[in-house]
């Protein structure tokens, strides 16, 4: 699920996710996920889900579980790559009205501002 992380020299973070998104995969990355929530306390992390084929609610609960936490210290989650069913799943439950969706990460770079963010 989680296959690579890359940190910005402005301390930024992001996650790049594969597979499926679900509670399998969500269970084995929660303790992963809340420290990536303190470690990144007051920063950006990106989430890029461009390789991510399924997503469930306990994926959607992850993302909304972080993007909750990061906001409450100051910081912001974003989704970049989303796709397919993943995306209509997202857009389906406004998903995507509370937490930053963009095309690619070139868009999001463009549109945020946020730099360093690996291409």
């Amino acid at each position: 699920m989680l296959s690579s992380f890359h940190t910005t020299p402005q301390g930024d973070l992001t996650l790049e996710l594969h597979g499926a998104f679900n509670a399998d995969a969500c269970t084995s990355m929660n303790q992963r996920f809340e420290n990536i929530c303190h470690q990144y306390a007051g920063h950006n992390v990106v989430v890029d889900m461009n390789d991510v084929d399924a997503l469930d609610a306990s994926g959607i609960g992850a993302l909304v579980f972080m993007f909750k936490r990061l906001r409450a210290s100051g910081g912001a989650l974003y989704l970049c790559g989303v796709k397919g069913a993943p995306r209509k799943l997202l857009e389906m439950l406004h998903v995507h009205r509370a937490i930053p969706m963009y095309e690619d990460k070139t868009a999001m770079v463009g549109e945020t501002g946020i730099v360093g963010v690996a291409a």
